[in-house]
């Protein structure tokens, strides 16, 4: 090794470090530590300069002598492409359609119900876009300010749905530009949250923006105002509706759209809010079909510690509501709009805005097993018989309505009914097979191999269920009963929490 050049007193070391350099540099490669060809190449005088970049495509598995890993069989069932049920809304930067007008939210309206500000709506997010979006365009058409929606991006991606990252067949995928376009805000969670950890955000969130009262709402529902009128059809999900007295469940009869009273479901969340101050004090929930619409009063959830954040999903309302049931806290099932808990998507949103060229229809976006898919053909040649014989129907009385004055009126009516008969099918689709397939949607879409952040979807899914076991398991360890209501069921007290046996052999 030539010294030639070196500084005086560094030339006794030159030689030592560079022999020993060299010697370890040569057992790295008899022992196959490194790769002599990816030595050479991460050498800047080498490659131009710059380290090498290892290419996405190079295989990176250990160089040793274990067997490969033994894969799982490939899923068989072919998982439909998810489109844009609102191609309007992404491709255009042009503001959505125009509301109907008699849903239009009067501005300050919640200072008529005595609320010194709107309160929010959160609807948490984490799969299913095509969902999120049809559940926020029906809660506006149905007449609810966007200005008090607040869509919590909870899917784990960080930036990426906000940097426009993420393409539409990724299940964590959100469109901001859409939704900043129909004029709703966006919060995003730090890291991917369970059920209850979300619950907590949102209390903590009302808490930091001084909100004593929010509601929530699932994003798997679709609802509407009272624009009929009266509706008393018991749909999947609704429960016995509470009346304080005769003359309160006079004062929910609706009146229908063009009346001087109708309300829409926004009033009438603000009405009941209004209501409950002035004849309850200790209140914690008005559930409006279960949780999937909820009006929730912070400081109760305050006085039990909130929820439980070591049960993530199921069973953590059972935990909760029995809490609240024992610390003297009011819980009331109560009706304020049609609300259907849904797993599919209309083919096209247009149809909430009630545009007479979009026939009201909707798709499956989920994989079926084929023993299910003669059903489902069914289910949509009914759909489309049905549709045939309403349009056979506004056929014949298009020439009386030409006549009528209110024709108009009479023609958005009679889209609004099939509004609302397409939804119920919806749902009923949703609870069909013992309910067998209520959850399906939140595993229907695989996509997104390659993004930010990727999660193998059946791997979520599966981890999702794992967790929900465990949850379970909580329950019935901390409380020491397995079903639900804990109040009607046992003589437990808040503070037996942990502290009993079980109750079943």
């Amino acid at each position: 090794m030539a010294l030639v050049g070196s500084p005086r007193g560094l030339r006794p070391f030159i030689l030592p470090v560079g022999l020993v350099a060299i010697a370890l540099v040569l057992v790295a490669l008899y022992h196959g530590v490194v790769n002599s060809e990816g030595l050479l190449e991460s050498l800047p005088i080498i490659n131009n300069g710059r380290p090498h970049q290892v290419a996405a495509q190079e295989n990176r598995r250990p160089t040793n002598t274990h067997a490969p890993p033994k894969y799982k069989p490939t899923p068989t069932l072919t998982v439909p492409p998810v489109t844009d049920p609102f191609p309007l809304l992404a491709k255009s930067t042009a503001a959505p359609p125009p509301i109907p007008q008699y849903n239009v939210p009067r501005p300050g309206l919640h200072r008529q119900y005595g609320l010194s500000y709107a309160p929010p709506l959160f609807i948490g997010f984490t799969r299913q876009y095509s969902m999120l979006l049809q559940c926020v365009v029906s809660y506006l058409t149905a007449g609810w300010p966007p200005e008090s929606i607040f869509i919590v991006e909870n899917t784990g991606v960080q930036n990426s749905n906000a940097e426009g990252r993420l393409s539409l067949q990724n299940p964590f995928y959100l469109n901001y530009g859409s939704l900043r376009r129909l004029g709703v805000n966006i919060i995003q969670t730090p890291a991917l949250l369970t059920f209850s950890q979300m619950q907590n955000f949102f209390l903590s969130t009302a808490r930091a923006r001084s909100w004593p009262y929010y509601f929530y709402s699932h994003q798997d529902v679709v609802v509407f105002s009272f624009e009929d009128g009266p509706d008393t059809m018991k749909r999947p999900g609704d429960r016995d509706w509470f009346f304080y007295d005769e003359q309160d469940e006079i004062d929910t009869r609706p009146a229908a759209a063009g009346e001087p009273t109708y309300r829409t479901i926004y009033e009438n969340c603000l009405y009941e809010l209004n209501q409950t101050l002035g004849r309850e004090e200790r209140w914690a929930f008005r559930w409006f079909q279960y949780d999937h619409l909820t009006l929730v009063n912070r400081a109760a959830l305050e006085a039990v510690g909130g929820w439980d954040a070591l049960i993530p999903y199921y069973g953590s309302d059972c935990d909760l509501n029995a809490r609240l049931e024992m610390d003297g806290w009011t819980m009331r099932h109560r009706r304020v709009g049609i609300i259907n808990d849904v797993s599919t998507v209309m083919e096209d949103l247009l149809a909430l805005y009630r545009d007479p060229s979009v026939t009201p229809r909707f798709v499956d976006p989920n994989p079926i097993e084929s023993a299910e898919a003669e059903e489902k053909e069914q289910a949509k040649e009914a759909q489309s018989d049905s549709t045939k014989e309403d349009d056979q129907g506004d056929h014949k009385n298009e020439v009386a309505e030409k006549r009528d004055e209110q024709a108009k009126g009479r023609r958005e009516l009679a889209y609004f009914r099939e509004l609302v008969r397409v939804a119920d099918e919806m749902g009923a689709y949703k609870y069909r097979d013992e309910n067998k397939n209520r959850n399906s949607w939140q595993n229907s879409q695989q996509g997104g191999v390659g993004e930010p952040y990727f999660y193998n979807g059946n791997g979520f899914n599966t981890a999702f269920w794992i967790l929900a076991e465990a949850g379970r398991e909580i329950f019935r360890q901390k409380w020491g009963h397995r079903d639900c209501d804990l109040v009607k069921e046992t003589a437990l007290k808040l503070e037996d929490q942990w502290l009993v046996e079980k109750d079943w052999e």
